[in-house]
């Protein structure tokens, strides 16, 4: 019987790894558990096991320090790491000292099974402890583990460029510009309860996933995986912006899963990025987009730009209030925030014509904060352990119009105190503090020197710590918070365009003409000409 030690510093971690060992594989012997790498260490030396699982992070020594003693100590020992997807880093090192495989958090019973699986035939089999057996099977199983975790990495915004090169030597190789993130979520009532309860749900996502995979394949390069038990996500790689082709892409992988198995799906689309650093952007707004499923049902492609603009909040509701609530939970004045949000979800309680009504307008405010708050990066401190999706249902349960109206300012005020503290924590901060400024004197004719002094930083170093903080240069940045607020005013005004260009701080009409066109491959005129004919086709539909 082979024996296995676990080795984690969350004692309830500990405990599940066993429940979940002895239900999965009865022949396995947890002997015993540890806190970390020293307490790992003495555990070995009396219980000799076959097989250490351990977690990277923990404190003294942690799962790196601990698996290079043990291959020198004891190099019969097989060593398994877990790891949460921001330790990915961690893990692909753990492999270069000899793991056999590695655990993404939070443990999935079918890799878990996997692995002890290999594990059991590895000890069993091994005569020579210095001749390890991989086989082609199982080295396909790592390349692809790894390939995962990388990809779930740059989602998440937690992997540089030279992890790119890292996939581009297992096969998987991103050498065009631009990025798009697709989530693809199950729509489990296309499937009846019956047929869902009766299979295993993975099974589901992993046929999901490899037609993802194929249909992404003919067309352009890309790379899709199963994120959850319902959920596949998919990086397409591709060589412009090329918005149109990706939503058709979409679609028909979205008509053909319900043409060849009867499953419906809903795909939430990002929008186009430039470059690696940029993929974590798409990827939340395919997340954001993917929360709209909420108010306009399953069965759809929902495209960042395209949900945003036919579900504008402030289409709908008295904007100037509304943008005074927004402006006073955004600019962490929490006092003011309570009063405003009382004010405004009571007024909607009262004026509005039928409680679906309610519940959709809700909706998008909680998802419009829910964007700013992800931002932010503050959405951890705001929402803590809770979903928001999760959150969306538990606030549309609520049938009082007085309790609607705390929970929303509760929630809400919570946001501006959170917003309040960041701030505080960021006055220090130069970069921060530039980025601040840009964002509110982004009109003026600002230059590197003049920033750098309101920081109070040498312009060179400044120069060089905000390119590496930030990815971009600050001409880079300034010019793309100038070409946003130019496409605000350009979708939302009837501004002439010279005045537009003015406005939004650059300097003459050809320079705006230049760079408007470089960056978003239209002329003003005719970003502002589309706009308003898709705007048009959509009422046009909606009426008929």
């Amino acid at each position: 019987m082979p024996k296995i030690l676990i080795v984690d510093d969350e004692k309830i971690f500990r405990k599940g790894l066993r429940a979940m060992i002895a239900s999965l594989d009865p022949e396995w012997e947890v002997v015993g558990d540890a806190s970390d790498g020293y307490e790992a260490l003495d555990r070995a030396e009396v219980l000799h096991p076959d097989v250490i699982l351990t977690d990277i992070r923990m404190p003294r020594m942690d799962g790196i320090a601990l698996q290079r003693v043990v291959k020198e100590r004891f190099p019969q020992m097989l060593c398994v790491v877990i790891s949460g997807y921001e330790d990915f880093t961690y893990a692909l090192q753990s492999m270069r000292y000899g793991a056999r495989d590695y655990l993404m958090k939070p443990v999935e019973r079918s890799e878990l099974q996997r692995i002890l699986e290999k594990l059991k035939e590895e000890t069993a089999e091994r005569g020579n402890p210095s001749i390890v057996k991989f086989d082609q099977e199982e080295n396909e199983l790592i390349r692809r583990h790894v390939s995962e975790s990388v990809i779930a990495g740059l989602m998440r915004g937690m992997v540089q460029q030279h992890h790119v090169e890292l996939l581009r030597k297992i096969g998987v190789d991103f050498d065009q510009p631009y990025y798009c993130c697709f989530l693809i979520k199950l729509d489990k009532g296309s499937i009846g309860s019956d047929r869902y309860l009766k299979a295993d749900p993975s099974l589901f996502q992993l046929y999901i996933r490899q037609f993802v995979q194929e249909m992404v394949n003919k067309r352009m390069k890309g790379y899709s995986l199963v994120l959850s038990d319902s959920e596949v996500a998919a990086i397409v790689n591709l060589s412009s912006d090329d918005s149109d082709g990706l939503i058709e892409l979409a679609e028909s992988i979205r008509r053909q899963i319900t043409s060849l198995s009867n499953l419906t799906v809903t795909i939430g689309v990002g929008r186009v990025a430039e470059g690696v650093d940029s993929i974590s952007d798409s990827y939340r707004d395919a997340e954001i987009s993917l929360l709209y499923r909420l108010i306009v049902g399953g069965d759809k492609v929902l495209h960042y730009d395209t949900i945003r603009r036919d579900h504008d909040l402030y289409l709908e509701v008295d904007t100037e209030s509304w943008g005074a609530m927004e402006r006073a939970v955004l600019e962490g004045r929490a006092d003011e925030a309570a009063s405003r949000v009382e004010t405004e979800v009571g007024r909607l309680c009262r004026q509005a014509t039928s409680p679906e009504l309610i519940y959709q307008k809700i909706c998008k405010l909680l998802i419009h904060f829910y964007e700013s708050a992800e931002k932010l990066n503050l959405t951890k401190e705001w929402l803590g352990e809770r979903d928001i999706r999760s959150l969306i249902f538990d606030v549309c349960s609520i049938t009082s119009s007085e309790e609607l109206m705390i929970e929303c300012r509760t929630l809400l005020t919570n946001l501006a105190h959170c917003i309040a503290n960041s701030r505080l924590e960021l006055e220090h901060d130069p970069v921060e503090q530039a980025l601040h400024y840009l964002d509110s004197n982004y009109h003026k004719p600002l230059t590197l020197n003049e920033v750098a002094g309101q920081v109070h930083l040498n312009p060179a170093y400044f120069s060089s710590l905000f390119k590496q903080r930030t990815g971009s240069t600050f001409v880079e940045r300034l010019t793309a918070i100038r070409v946003e607020e130019a496409k605000k005013r350009l979708m939302d005004s009837d501004d002439k365009i010279a005045s537009i260009a003015d406005e939004t701080g650059f300097p003459n009409l050809r320079h705006f003409y230049r760079v408007f066109k470089r960056e978003v491959k239209l002329s003003p005129k005719d970003y502002r000409r589309r706009f308003r004919k898709e705007l048009a086709e959509h009422s046009c539909s909606d009426q008929a």
